[in-house]
């Protein structure tokens, strides 16, 4: 008698929750989707479309390194054929001319990338250019010949010779 009743409390519970929720009667192949699963199937398409079109990629030949010689970027003094030094490197090789990539700002103390390198107000250059003024875009420097001039932070796809001026 208790197991009867048992049985008829549980089986009134269960009917009274599909009344409530309709839903429960689709739970076969007829149930729609949940946002995760519908989720992952998109995400797992987009990765078949992506390894397809790399297939479709031209493979890349490996990059063999033992026929490569380094070179320095500037000649060490004496090393020129018939040079005398410094003064002969530099009639030899051309000299870059400076180029501003970066200036940061903290703690009221501006530092610019000029040719790669950190520096501040004051500081000079490996070819004796003096750093006179940092601004927030732009850095004025002095040569060793004593010309002034003002360089700027290039943007992507600038010219190099716009973002030279004065201010």
């Amino acid at each position: 008698m208790t197991a009867l009743c048992c049985w008829l409390g549980v089986s009134g519970w269960l009917a009274s929750m599909v009344v409530a929720k309709p839903a429960v009667l689709f739970m076969g192949n007829n149930a729609e989707e949940s946002p995760e699963t519908a989720r992952l199937r998109a995400s797992i398409q987009r990765n078949r479309q992506v390894l397809d079109m790399a297939s479709t990629l031209r493979p890349q030949p490996r990059f063999e390194s033992a026929g490569l010689i380094a070179v320095p970027e500037q000649a060490a003094p004496g090393s020129l054929p018939g040079g005398a030094g410094a003064a002969a490197a530099a009639a030899v090789l051309p000299v870059a001319p400076a180029s501003l990539s970066l200036v940061v700002t903290a703690g009221g103390r501006s530092t610019a990338v000029i040719n790669g390198t950190p520096v501040r107000q004051g500081s000079r250059l490996e070819d004796g250019t003096r750093v006179l003024a940092i601004g927030n875009n732009w850095a004025r420097v002095r040569d060793a010949a004593g010309n002034v001039s003002t360089l700027r932070v290039r943007h992507i796809g600038q010219a190099p010779d716009a973002s030279e001026g004065s201010l």
